[in-house]
């Protein structure tokens, strides 16, 4: 090698020597700026350091709202409060940015600000300490859950929005069934005499004109027949073959079952809420038949023994769905009231003895508390906790628990 080589040769040696020198300087700052440990400082707060720098921040419950409590450090000691300069950015799961700033106590800095549920964001601290500057991006993060959309088909989960809905104000009752007295029909005998025959049964259907029964008048001896006079079912029937009657006893009642009473049992405190007109929606035990009415009748007396007042529901029976006799219920909606923000009940969770609902964000999910409001069998009230136009799980968001139960048996195993 002549000394041309030698020369080029040592000089390149010298640049590669170099370069990997700021190389790896620059790859230990780029790494020292951002450092966030899983490890815990002396008061178990969250633990996060930039060389001879660190600083400690935990959230504080006790006795009221949550707030940060920060402890700053440098080479191991403490930190006065008063020396530093600081805030937090939280970044939310909905995208939204939340300024905190901190005032300064004894041993510690404590923000100004609430830090309102759910306690789950990422995080960029920006500390300054004698004219120096550090920062720390920072995951905290609880409450999520992510789930593939093929396994969110297969679970059967449904999305919904938050939007605004009309929350009804029930008062609920129980009634019963009864023959529409307005159409019914007391079969009588037209002269005292034996009954040679009663046609119908019970329960059965008749025709306008259909014989009914035959009867020998005691006074003439001679046969006569009693037709009916409307088309309907015998819904009582007071009398049988051979008996003597007389025209002061109903032999059949006939009832047309096109259409029934509900009657309904009205508490005293509750009967001033009821008015004629107000909407009912009344269904069976297992919540079928159900039908959609109006109060249609208030008795103005009461019912001495129960202290009670009746109200009463024409009902639609063409199917024969609704059979007198049959005990059903009612929710009378006394009032009907517009809500900014509403949610399906299925959508609400108990999570940590709160109520949770799992916003979603593409394909993860965060158990976010609320607050909520009126409710009713369809939407309930939310006063705090989400917005309007987010997208919640509104069925089968117990999958979605069950799976963040699993994550967090995990990883405390």
């Amino acid at each position: 090698m002549n000394k041309l080589s030698a020369k080029k040769h040592g000089s390149f040696v010298v640049i590669l020597i170099v370069g990997l020198i700021l190389l790896s300087a620059y790859a230990f700052w780029h790494r020292s700026k951002t450092v966030a440990t899983d490890e815990h400082g002396p008061h178990g707060g969250n633990w996060l350091e930039e060389k001879e720098v660190a600083l400690e921040w935990q959230l504080d419950e006790r006795n009221m709202p949550a707030h940060f409590i920060v402890y700053v450090y440098r080479q191991g000691q403490l930190v006065k409060p008063e020396r530093v300069s600081l805030d937090i950015t939280l970044k939310r799961f909905d995208g939204r940015q939340e300024k905190i700033s901190f005032l300064p106590q004894k041993k510690f800095l404590i923000s100004n600000q609430v830090i309102e549920e759910p306690h789950s964001f990422d995080m960029q601290v920006n500390l300054s300490l004698d004219n120096q500057h550090y920062q720390w991006n920072h995951e905290y993060f609880s409450g999520r859950v992510e789930i593939s959309p093929v396994m969110q088909q297969a679970t059967g989960i449904e999305v919904l929005k938050v939007q605004s809905q009309t929350i009804q104000t029930h008062l609920n009752a129980v009634g019963k069934i009864t023959p529409n007295r307005d159409t019914m029909a007391p079969i009588y005998a037209r002269y005292p005499g034996i009954i040679k025959s009663m046609t119908k049964k019970l329960g059965e259907e008749v025709e306008q004109g259909e014989r009914l029964a035959t009867i020998e008048s005691n006074e003439s001896l001679q046969n006569y027949v009693i037709n009916s006079p409307v088309k309907g079912t015998i819904v009582q029937k007071n009398a049988t073959n051979g008996e003597l009657t007389q025209n002061t006893k109903a032999l059949y009642e006939i009832a047309n079952l096109t259409d029934v009473w509900a009657d309904f049992t009205l508490y005293r405190k509750d009967a001033p809420l009821v008015k004629t007109g107000m909407e009912i929606i009344v269904s069976g035990d297992e919540g079928t038949p159900c039908a959609r009415s109006t109060i249609s009748y208030i008795s103005p007396l009461g019912i001495e023994d129960s202290q009670t007042i009746l109200a009463r529901t024409l009902l639609s029976n063409e199917q024969r769905q609704w059979l007198p006799g049959m005990y059903v219920n009612g929710a009378i909606i006394i009032h009907n009231r517009q809500v900014p923000r509403a949610i399906k009940p299925s959508a609400i969770q108990i999570m940590d003895n709160k109520k949770v609902v799992f916003v979603r964000r593409g394909d993860e999910f965060e158990a976010t508390p609320v607050l909520t409001g009126a409710e009713d069998n369809e939407w309930v009230e939310i006063l705090s906790g989400l917005s309007v136009g987010q997208e919640y799980v509104s069925k089968n968001s117990f999958y979605l628990k069950a799976e963040l139960g699993k994550n967090q048996a995990k990883h405390e195993h």
